[in-house]
Order: structure tokens, then C-alpha cells, then sequence
């Protein structure tokens, strides 16, 4: 049994009220008022009134497992708890002292709980790890009684993505162009290479790309030689005039590249290799000049997808996936479909999002209309999530399920869930 069960119980009234007695001396207890939920330290729940023996108490309540969790907290010597008027128990395994002199009684609360209510608990909760727990119970539940919920929690993603890029912000010292190149890197570098895309992107001033992008050859300097990828001897004149160009900005701009050590090519498709993912940013920072004020200022899909579909990445990378050998087929690099709708879901949206909030002008339903327009992701979460009948439809389908699944099901807050919430009643 958990503490923050018992809350929940309390909060939602989830046990019988008649007949409820006091543990000490078996009276009648009556709740006019169950309190409101503190989240701060103290009591669980302040403001409660409750009735014992024809009189009115007006007070706090404090909820444990255990009556001796009551000393374990030490609440006995905390001003705090003064007030307490209720002990609210599941296991009533000792008398404390301080209450029976104040005469606080004690409510064991299992006694007045329906057994089903415990039963679906004890089957969510004892669910292995990152599951979806009540994956049992949702063809009892229609799932479509809980979209706005689902809506709610799609904000809630928005708003833990705008508190990490406005973390980026503040390093940045407030430039959203150097903020959403950052945010490009960690999405180009995918799963496998987030962390060695992120080390690349601060590798170097921001401030030199704005002042060679004019160059494609010294943008694709740039960033391969800040990589590591260019400190071999091999014999193609691409790879020699990139050598070339990034010795003059290494010694122009005193830059020290990473070791291409940190970037896996391995059990990746070619096409996800981070010497394409920075070949295609390479060639996305030449194509447009300040991209954050670009994004900023579309307002529909297709101009999204237009931005991204419109760069032409260097002839080489045509018969190459990396710098070194060729390949046998001549296969253009540009960013496919899926790639535009990964950065527009997971780095476009985010950002655009956070800028529109930091100036007070964001509106919910453009993004969630841009969301509904694109077509679902896929994976394997996704797919548990429609076999049990969730619905999957498009990117705002997708998004919200990964936060479900992220921030409730991986996290075991059932309680916190609405769906979960249905279940346990």
C-alpha cells in the first residue's frame, strides 16, 4: 500500500461514509468537509470539518500507511501538526501518544473501502515496469470520453519542451537563432547520436556560422571539421577542399574540434548517419539566412514542409554516406518526409511554441491544427497503444500517447491519470 493511494481515496471520496466509526472509541464520525489538498510541507489536507459525538471539529488532516509513520515523520514535535483533528490510517499498528492526549482519533480506512477499488490497484501498480498498466481494463472504458483530457496533457509536453529550450535560452543569452540551431543539432543527431550532437553544437560561436554562411564549402567545413571528420589523408578533391577551408577557420577562429570518436555509425541505416544528418544541416544553414525569423513566421503546413524540401545538399553526398568510400548507387540525400515531420514535431513546434508563450501570444489550437495535419509516428509504444483501442490518427494522436506513456504509464501515475482514474472507480 501507498501513501499517495490513500490520498487519492481521501481526495476522491472513494470509500463508504456511512456508518463511519473512530478506531478508539468506536464512535460516529461524519465529514461535512474533506479539506483541500496541501502541497506544501504539513498536513495532507487543511480545513476539513468533521462531526464525532454531536460536535464540530474544524482542523487538519494527516493520512499515513501506518499509525507509527506518525513518529517515523516525527510530526509529534512539529507546530505544524498541531491542529491535526483526524488520523487517517491503513494499518492501525500503534497508539500515539501525543493524539491520545489531544484527543485526535484515528480512522482506519481499509475497513469502509470496497475490495474492488483495492483489487484494480493492486493489479495496476503490480504491473511490470513500463507497461501500460491498465491495459486490462480499457475495453471497459470509452476512450473517447477522455480526448480533452488527453489535449490537457499535450500541454503539459508543450510546457516541459518550453522549460528545457528556455534552459537553452539563457545560456544563449536570449538568441533564438543560436537557441533553435542547438535544438536542430540534438533532433539531426536522432536517438543514437543526441548527446555527441549536442557537444558539436557547443563546440563553436554560433556567431561564426552567421558570418560564413554565405560559403556552402566553409559552412560544410565548419561543421565536419568541429566533428573530427577531417583529419585523415583521403585522396577526393571534396574532402581535400574541406581540409583545406576548416585549417583557415580553425586558425581564423582558434576552434578545437571534438574527437569523431563520440558519433556511432553503428546498426544505423546509412541514411541516418551523422556525416548525412550534418551534411543536410550544413546545407540547411546555407540555404537560409535567419531560419528562426523563417519558421517564425509561417503559418501553414505545407510552407513547413516547402522550407525544408527546398535544400540541395553538395553533389558528393549523392554517391556517398560518409567522407570516405563511395557508394555503388547514386542516391539523392535531401531530407525524406519523415525527417520534415520530425523536426517540425520535435524541434519546430517546441521552439515556435515557446517563442509565441515568452511574448504572451501563443495560441494552442495553431499548434494542435498543424499537429492533426501531419501523419502519425510510429513505434512500438504506439502500436501497444492502438491494440488496446487507443486511437492513432495523426501526430497530435501520437504526441499525446508518448506523453502518457513518458510522464504517467513509465512513471506509475495512475492516480494523476484521468484514465487510470476511471479504472479505480
Amino acid at each position: 500500500m501507498k501513501e499517495n493511494f490513500l490520498h487519492y481515496l481521501w481526495f476522491y471520496k472513494l470509500f463508504s461514509q456511512n456508518n463511519l466509526k473512530t478506531y478508539q472509541n468506536n464512535e460516529y464520525l461524519e465529514i461535512i468537509n474533506f479539506g483541500k489538498k496541501n502541497y506544501n510541507s504539513g498536513p495532507d489536507f487543511l480545513e476539513a470539518e468533521i462531526i464525532i459525538a454531536n460536535k464540530i471539529w474544524i482542523g487538519s488532516i494527516e493520512i499515513h500507511v501506518n499509525s507509527s509513520d506518525w513518529n517515523k515523520h516525527k510530526h509529534s514535535n512539529d507546530l505544524a501538526y498541531k491542529n491535526v483533528i483526524l488520523h487517517v490510517v491503513w494499518n492501525h499498528d500503534c497508539e500515539i501518544d501525543v493524539l491520545r492526549q489531544r484527543n485526535v482519533p484515528t480512522l482506519i480506512l481499509q475497513d469502509f473501502i470496497k475490495p474492488e477499488i483495492i483489487c484494480n490497484y493492486k493489479t495496476i501498480i503490480n504491473t511490470e515496469l513500463d507497461k501500460i498498466h491498465c491495459k486490462k481494463f480499457i475495453k471497459n472504458i470509452d476512450l473517447k470520453n477522455f480526448s480533452f483530457w488527453l489535449e490537457k496533457i499535450l500541454v503539459e509536453r508543450f510546457e516541459e519542451k518550453t522549460e528545457n529550450i528556455l534552459d537553452i535560452l539563457k545560456i544563449n543569452h536570449n538568441n533564438w537563432e543560436e537557441t533553435l540551431f542547438k535544438s536542430l543539432a540534438k533532433n539531426f543527431g536522432l536517438a543514437v547520436n543526441v548527446n555527441a550532437f549536442e557537444v558539436w553544437s557547443n563546440s563553436f560561436d554560433f556567431k561564426i556560422i552567421q558570418k560564413i554562411q554565405f560559403d556552402a564549402l566553409k559552412i560544410e567545413a565548419l561543421f565536419f571539421g568541429q566533428a573530427g571528420f577531417l583529419t585523415e589523408n583521403i585522396a577526393n578533391e571534396y574532402y581535400k577542399n574541406l581540409q583545406k577551408e576548416y585549417e583557415f577557420l580553425k586558425a581564423k577562429y582558434q576552434l578545437n574540434p571534438i574527437s569523431n570518436e563520440l558519433f556511432r555509425f553503428s546498426k544505423m541505416r546509412p541514411l541516418g548517419f551523422p556525416t548525412i544528418r550534418i551534411a543536410q544541416l550544413a546545407a540547411l544553414y546555407y540555404s537560409y539566412n535567419n531560419l528562426f525569423s523563417k519558421i517564425t513566421s509561417i503559418y501553414d503546413l505545407n510552407s513547413f514542409y516547402l522550407l525544408f524540401e527546398n535544400i540541395q545538399l553538395n553533389p558528393f553526398w549523392d554517391t556517398h554516406y560518409t567522407l570516405k568510400s563511395e557508394s555503388t548507387k547514386k542516391i539523392g540525400k535531401n531530407l525524406s518526409k519523415d525527417k520534415i515531420n520530425n523536426i517540425i514535431i520535435n524541434t519546430i513546434i517546441p521552439i515556435r511554441y515557446t517563442y509565441d508563450r515568452y511574448n504572451g501570444k501563443e495560441n494552442i489550437d495553431f499548434y494542435f491544427n498543424l499537429l492533426e495535419n501531419i501523419k502519425p509516428e510510429k513505434n512500438s509504444v504506439l502500436d501497444e497503444f492502438e491494440a488496446i483501442g487507443f486511437e492513432n490518427k495523426s501526430a497530435k494522436n501520437s504526441q499525446e500517447l508518448i506523453h502518457l506513456k513518458k510522464r504517467y504509464c513509465t512513471e506509475k501515475k495512475c492516480l494523476n491519470c484521468a484514465i487510470g482514474n476511471e479504472i479505480l472507480k
